[in-house]
């Protein structure tokens, strides 16, 4: 089969290696998209992910060969996968925060297991979920940014009538502003240098969305909001944008990390002084299943979010566009 294979001075190209074949318990999806993850850009940049990993974590496909032991499950059917995996039986996966496990892996990014820049990619059955005929192949494929903004949202504990500001209006950041409208917020800002997200941030429904290069954004937040956001959503890897979301909330508001790089420019005093809380969200729980929901209830949409599909062949060029500064929002690579 031909797949996207991480070579050793940290480049990627496209590859024939062997199919794979499930083994007890596993089964072989053939890939219908696949979505290019941020982190798999920057892992791959900054030359984390070993020679001979195939990437890609966010896929949809169908079953075309089941391994022994494999029961419930047919030839064919259209299948999305949660691609985290863990031991089950530490103290993290005991008590239901799997995604902390020491030994978790996630396909094609952490550990051992192959992802799904190739034509198939075999998975555990246990990671399997069905699609529903209403959720097409494209939108499978973001099932799994739509977790992440999911936990994201609910661990920021959003209320009915809450005000929130979202920076940075890529896949995460658009979901993030369609599950905290559907939470009941009373409105939502999003902060955006680029146009094409801009516009796609006001296409999905949001109240205002301010340039950061024309205007201060912290200022025009203030001004929006009168004492500030309750919350505040950082979904964007740019290092001003931490302390700008501390700034842009009012005293004790919530400022979620969910989408942040390796640095950032802070300054602590102001957080000690406001009393704001600062947490992180990595992965997601059951938000895997309950994303998948909101797609099948037309909860959320990708409209104006898909920003490209590429062949297999030109995947590795979409990754090199995506590593440079530009304004792509969601990139798909379809293997077929």
């Amino acid at each position: 089969m031909k797949a996207v294979v991480v070579k050793s001075q940290g480049g990627l190209a496209v590859e024939e290696v062997p199919t794979p074949h499930p083994g007890a318990g596993e089964v072989l999806i053939k890939v219908h998209c696949c979505g290019i993850c941020g982190s798999d850009v920057r892992l791959v940049s900054d030359g984390f992910l070993p020679p001979g990993m195939i990437p890609g974590h966010e896929f949809s496909g169908t079953i075309s060969e089941i391994g022994p032991g494999v029961s419930g499950w047919t030839l064919g059917e259209r299948v999305i996968a949660n691609p985290g995996v863990n031991c089950g039986k530490c103290d993290y996966c005991i008590r239901g925060d799997w995604h902390h496990c020491p030994s978790f892996k996630i396909l094609g990014v952490i550990g051992d297991l192959q992802g799904a820049f190739a034509e198939y990619v075999k998975v555990g059955v246990g990671m399997l979920h069905r699609l529903p005929a209403v959720v097409t192949d494209q939108e499978a494929a973001c099932v799994e940014p739509c977790a992440v903004s999911l936990r994201g949202v609910r661990r920021s504990e959003i209320k009915p009538g809450d005000v929130a500001v979202v920076f940075g209006a890529g896949a995460i950041g658009l979901f993030v502003l369609q599950i905290a409208k559907s939470a009941g917020a009373r409105a939502v800002y999003m902060v955006e240098p680029a146009e094409k997200r801009r516009r796609a941030a006001v296409s999905l429904g949001a109240d205002e969305v301010i340039d950061p290069t024309q205007v201060n954004a912290v200022g025009e937040v203030l001004r929006l909001t009168g004492m500030g956001a309750d919350v505040a959503y950082v979904c964007t890897a740019a290092a001003p944008t931490l302390q700008q979301a501390v700034e842009a909330v009012k005293p004790r508001g919530v400022v979620m990390e969910i989408g942040g790089g390796n640095t950032a420019s802070i300054m602590p005093e102001i957080w000690m002084w406001k009393e704001v809380q600062v947490r992180g969200s990595y992965a997601y729980l059951d938000e895997f299943g309950l994303a998948l929901e909101l797609f099948r209830q037309r909860k959320v949409t990708v409209d104006g979010l898909i920003s490209g599909v590429v062949p297999l062949d030109k995947a590795p060029q979409a990754f090199e566009n995506l590593a440079s500064p530009n304004t792509e929002i969601k990139v798909l690579v379809r293997p077929a």
